[in-house]
């Protein structure tokens, strides 16, 4: 989850028995079109196409009469239209309705009710061909005041004991539960981070948590893998590279890493980005798989599409990905922001939109087709890598900056192009555009108006290619209201 989001409500090592035969096996007609590769979880099965449905109601799921069977199955039925094969879900979340504690904050059992919703659950979701991955806790739980269920070990066996052992026994044999994650973002309630919580633990203490809910897991199941939903790269990775700070969850008993990547993990002197290319998981030198467990469903910085987010894990050897998330818990983007992604990937994995323009080394054939001024590699300003395209105006009251002939041909798709728009010009507005055929028919994008547009920032703009043409140019048409002598930037041309 972004930290920069809140909750919905108050809330905010070694691969153990690698070849575990059971694990997240996926269903024929899945692995006819996602094939095993590099990027396995069990060195056996195919990649995972997942997605968050962390709730339906916050904490609140199971074990209580909101349980709502008719939305799981719903749900789990779409998925598998989309080709999607693995769900992650929330259980106890901040501990508002499950496990059952007593005054002291010591967890004394579950309601009657909660392993039979979640056998219910995970039928449903095994009757759609979708496994589970079953995330225990939240971070929420030190906004909730049971920060000692961590730090007290006394209380830490007392939650095995009392909830999560009667819960391994009621499903731990299910087929859909694949994977157990002891706890979402722990690092946010961590003292060290600095935690953004209401109550903290030290380091120590929630790496004992994590291990000890490893080995209780591991004690009951067989097949079913542990891991841990990690904020960030920035604390799961002892490279020593882009300003991490350690792997905090080493040698804990994890079966494979989880990872979580939004847009303000980029940025001056840091790169938490296990998509960008290169990033794989031995780049982390992890000995184990790895999945990117949350991303935002809507894309993020630096990526245009969600469709380049997936195929960014895929490509980089990752076991699996998951946008965040189906229900549109928050801004992040919903089902319908990520369902014909996740179609395409489940169809032709590893295979989408390209950053096709990044003008790392040039101007790659940019130039003004219409309109006086000049073009020139920059670093003054960048979307993306340290470069754009500088477009200078001379004294003009509009310009069409673009290129001929853009390869690879961009027919039939979308074109996402990043515009930097300067503070205090006479700016009208601007568009995204392409031409076809031989007599160049012009197709524009949505005209964004500069009052639409933020000035000192990068604003994305879009033009669909006509399918079956051949595609002339490609560019951004500005309009000024009067004549205009400065700069516009242009970077990240993707499709």
């Amino acid at each position: 989850m972004n930290p920069r989001k809140t909750p919905i409500q108050p809330c905010g090592a070694r691969l153990r028995d690698y070849l575990r035969k059971s694990i997240l096996i996926l269903s024929a007609s899945c692995a006819a079109a996602l094939t095993a590769r590099a990027a396995t979880i069990n060195g056996s099965t195919p990649y995972l196409n997942g997605c968050n449905l962390p709730w339906n109601d916050f904490g609140e799921d199971f074990g209580t009469s909101n349980y709502n069977g008719t939305y799981f199955n719903n749900a789990f039925a779409a998925m598998h239209a989309a080709g999607i094969n693995c769900c992650r879900i929330w259980l106890h979340c901040d501990g508002r309705a499950t496990p059952t504690f007593n005054s002291n904050g010591d967890v004394t059992g579950l309601s009657s009710t909660c392993v039979s919703n979640l056998q219910d659950m995970l039928n449903k979701a095994n009757a759609n061909g979708v496994y589970i991955y079953l995330s225990l806790w939240s971070f929420d739980l030190f906004n909730n005041n049971h920060a000692n269920m961590v730090s007290n070990t006394t209380y830490t066996q007392d939650y095995i004991n009392n909830a999560l052992n009667p819960i391994l026994t009621g499903i731990g044999t299910y087929p859909a539960l694949k994977v157990i994650e002891v706890i979402n973002e722990p690092e946010w309630g961590v003292s060290q981070t600095p935690n953004t919580t209401t109550q903290s633990v030290t380091l120590a203490q929630m790496q004992a948590f994590v291990k000890s809910i490893a080995t209780a897991v591991h004690a009951k199941t067989h097949g079913v893998n542990v891991t841990l939903g990690s904020a960030s790269i920035k604390w799961s990775t002892a490279n020593g590279k882009d300003a991490t700070v350690g792997d905090w969850w080493a040698n804990l008993g994890l079966d494979h890493r989880d990872v979580h990547y939004y847009g303000w993990m980029i940025g001056n002197g840091y790169d938490y980005n296990p998509l960008q290319s290169g990033h794989t998981p031995s780049y982390y030198g992890w000995t184990v798989p790895g999945v990117v467990g949350e991303f935002a469903a809507k894309g993020d910085t630096p990526y245009s599409f969600v469709l380049q987010m997936m195929n960014g894990a895929y490509n980089n050897s990752f076991a699996g990905h998951m946008p965040w998330s189906y229900g549109g818990v928050d801004s992040e983007g919903s089902f319908s922001s990520f369902q014909s992604a996740a179609e395409s990937f489940h169809t032709s994995p590893g295979v989408g939109p390209m950053t096709n323009y990044d003008f790392e080394s040039g101007t790659s054939g940019w130039g003004f087709q219409s309109g006086s001024g000049s073009v020139s590699s920059s670093t003054t300003e960048w979307y993306s890598g340290s470069h754009s395209l500088k477009a200078t105006f001379s004294s003009d009251t509009a310009g069409i900056v673009g290129v001929y002939s853009p390869s690879p041909n961009p027919a039939g798709k979308t074109i996402a192009e990043w515009v930097w728009v300067p503070s205090g010009t006479p700016l009208n507005g601007l568009q995204a555009y392409c031409e076809y055929g031989s007599g160049y028919t012009w197709v524009g994008g949505t005209w964004e108006s500069a009052s639409s547009l933020t000035t000192n920032a990068w604003n994305e703009v879009f033009v669909s290619a006509p399918s079956g043409q051949t595609i002339q140019a490609v560019g951004v048409s500005i309009l000024f209201n009067s004549a205009y002598s400065g700069s516009f930037y242009i970077d990240a041309v993707t499709y």
